[in-house]
Parts: structure tokens; sequence; C-alpha cells
């Protein structure tokens, strides 16, 4: 899982206005020396309770919650949601994260960020519209792009071309709410196509993607590769979606290749030959990944 920078929460906490997102509750705050007090939204609150230090940026409960904290703490007890998740809407409603310096950050009242995933009874379209949206992850994360350019892969055009992206742990954050019918139903979906795991967890979470494409640009097959090395013992550097293997990753160039083809044991590898300008290049799935596609005569 991508780690969050921490001067990156710190801004979120000290440019976040607590104020801004009580009044944005409806709160009536008044002025009580440097303080705000107001009604807290966390109880059934009669007297207000609920005390604001604008200079400190913080809050707190003086009731019967006895809440406080942070702007990134309001929203999660706000919202019913995770610290990552907070964090997630906050930079997704900020300004100054499209880097536009100098302007308060102002946060809607939506607590979800729009679907990645629009709805379809097609799962090929599904599984394409999450590898989309780990593409754009991936154009958006200064870390994935450092591991890219760590293994000699800095070529946009290849990039873009064979959809390379990156599982942060966002995917899930965006799906609608698993209480609701239409949540359950595309969760169940993508746990089918193995996207994501029983437990709710994303397979390829903190991972590079290598998607293997058809002719037309289908997802047929999708690698992970983990981009940090301090995880627990044990946990698999490299994964593929937990069905059969299918197709060939760079079927074009291997079917120009007039016989002669450079063959890789993993993808990320394959990869780095095609930035080289090795484009006959394609990989097997691990030591013992052959597929009948592989051996199809009539593919390569």
């Amino acid at each position: 899982m991508a780690r969050i920078p921490e001067h990156e929460i710190e801004r979120l906490k000290n440019e976040v206005s607590v104020a801004t997102l009580a009044e944005q509750r409806s709160i009536v705050l008044k002025r009580q020396g440097d303080n705000l007090i107001g009604c807290c939204p966390f109880h059934d609150d009669k007297t207000p309770s609920l005390v604001i230090t604008p200079d400190k940026n913080l809050w707190h409960c003086l009731g019967a919650c006895q809440m406080g904290g942070s702007s990134i703490d309001w929203v999660m007890k706000a919202n019913g949601i995770s610290f990552r998740h907070a964090v997630e809407l906050l930079r997704a409603d900020s300004p100054l994260a499209a880097g536009v310096e100098g302007v308060r950050v102002k946060i809607s009242r939506s607590v979800k960020l729009p679907s990645p995933v629009l709805p379809t009874d097609d799962d090929q379209e599904l599984l394409n519209q999450v590898i989309e949206f780990y593409h754009q992850a991936l154009l958006e994360s200064p870390e994935a792009l450092g591991y890219l350019a760590k293994r000699g892969i800095t070529d946009h055009e290849l990039i873009h071309r064979f959809k390379l992206g990156f599982s942060n742990r966002t995917l899930g954050y965006r799906l609608p709410a698993k209480n609701l019918k239409a949540g359950a139903e595309i969760k169940s979906r993508l746990q089918n196509l193995g996207i994501l795991r029983e437990s709710g967890h994303e397979h390829f979470n903190g991972s590079i993607i290598i998607p293997v494409l058809d002719p037309v640009g289908n997802v047929l097959e999708v690698y992970g590769r983990k981009i940090r090395d301090d995880l627990r013992t044990g946990t698999p550097m490299h994964l593929y979606l937990p069905n059969a293997h299918r197709g060939i990753w760079n079927e074009a160039g291997v079917a120009e290749a007039n016989g002669e083809v450079i063959l890789c044991e993993a993808l990320i590898d394959a990869v780095t030959f095609g930035q080289a300008g090795y484009h006959n290049v394609t990989a097997s799935y691990g030591v013992s990944g052959f597929t009948p596609d592989h051996f199809d005569p009539c593919r390569v």
C-alpha cells in the first residue's frame, strides 16, 4: 500500500478549516474568546459543547462524545470512514492538491468520490474500466512513476500504449457502499474477476499493474509487481489474476517478429526490453507459465 506522505497529511490538517467543515453541516458557531462554540453534531447536544480553536485548527467536544482532533478526524467521524479514505476525500476536493497555490480549501458535502466504474452487464467492460482507473492512478503517483524510472521505464508513450497502472488501495473507496445493492453487486463481480479478494481488499494493492491486452484493447490477464521491498516475509512480489492465464503480452510486436522473439519470465522485464527498443518481446507468466496461447502458431 502506498504511504501517504507526512507533509501531505500536515498540509491538509493546516489548510482545511474545521470551522468551514462545521458550518457546512449547518452548525451555528459563536465566538467565545479565541474559540468558536457550537452544538456537537456527533451526539444529541442540547447545550453547545463543541469547541473549535481556529488558530490551531483543532476541535473538541466537551460533552458526551468527548471526540476531537484535526480536520481529518472530523471527516472520519462525520462520514464513518477510515483515515486514508478521509485523506482521499480531502485531497480530491482541495484546490491546493491541484496545484492552485494560496487558495483556501473548500470541502464539498460529498462523502464519496465518483465511481471509476459505470454500471454494465459486461464483465469484460468492467475489467477494462478498472485497468483504466489503475492507469490514471499511475500517472498521478510520483511513487509509482519513480519505481518505473528505477527499472528504466520512462517512455510515456509506452506507458500509455500498454496501459501500465498502479493499484494504491483507492479503488474500494470509489465504489458504491457495500450496504447498497449496486455496491454489493459490483464488489461481488470484482471478486469473481479477481480484482477484489473475499476480504474486500484489492488483490494487487501496492503493485505496478501490467495488463495483457487483446488486439482491440480488451484486458485478458493482469500482472502486478509490488513496488516496496519492506513487506512482510512471504508476501508475493509478483501477482496475477487468480483465474487461468490468457493472452500474449505485446501480441502485435510478437506477430511482426519474423520468428525471433525475446521471451522474459516476468512482464516487468518485458516492458524494460520494450523501453530499450526491442519490439519483439513478450513474457511467460512465471517459470512454468506457458499457455496454449503462447503455443498457438496462428498467434505467434
